[in-house]
């Protein structure tokens, strides 16, 4: 399935935490692989992207303009938050959630790419120095301003640090050699798990 490197694993977070039948909404679904994979899995999943292809289960809308969409148990969010207006975003987030729904995110916070990151990344064959990366990812949200922002929003249950760098080289065989770098300090930790739900 295309792109699905990206929520390999995140898939499991919200079949192990949701109900069979909860609705799941996810926001800048891209080609709704994931939306595919939670319907199969028993969860009633709907995505919502301006750029979606047309086909069921996916709005081609920003969630902002989203109309009579209802309301969800689950809101999730891969790697799309980087991108967003984040305060319009995660407003409407929070006006189609249930009581007691809750949120779960997918992010990175790439201004924590170092030397360290740049080296084990050029030693699986994909050169990236320091100052390409940055220039590349300059007009993203760092990512300790997505934090914020969810902060701000919701009350956070839980922030995970996560292996980024192999996702992005497509090696899924190298999350726990990176992972376990992270865990001993050699990493920064760049990708990152957010469960939250609405404020009191």
């Amino acid at each position: 399935m295309a792109g699905d490197h990206w929520w390999r694993g995140f898939d499991a977070l919200l079949l192990n935490a949701l109900p069979s039948g909860s609705r799941v909404l996810d926001v800048g679904c891209g080609d709704g692989g994931l939306v595919d994979r939670l319907a199969t899995h028993g969860l009633d999943a709907v995505g919502v992207d301006p750029n979606a292809p047309a086909r069921p289960r996916l709005i081609r809308e920003r969630v902002e303009d989203a109309g009579a969409i209802g309301r969800f148990d689950a809101v999730c969010s891969v790697m799309a938050l980087h991108h967003a207006e984040l305060e319009p975003v995660l407003a409407a987030i929070g006006r189609l959630l249930r009581p007691g729904g809750r949120v779960f995110v997918d992010e990175f916070s790439w201004e924590a790419y170092d030397e360290r990151a740049s080296e084990w990344v050029a030693g699986h064959g994909e050169p990236r120095p320091v100052g390409e990366w940055r220039e590349e990812h300059g007009d993203l949200h760092l990512g300790e301003r997505v934090r914020e922002a969810l902060d701000a929003a919701f009350d956070r249950f839980s922030v995970t640090e996560r292996p980024y760098l192999a996702r992005m080289l497509g090696e899924e065989g190298l999350q726990r050699e990176e992972q376990r770098l992270i865990d001993g300090g050699a990493l920064p930790a760049i990708g990152w798990w957010y469960c939250g739900g609405l404020k009191p």
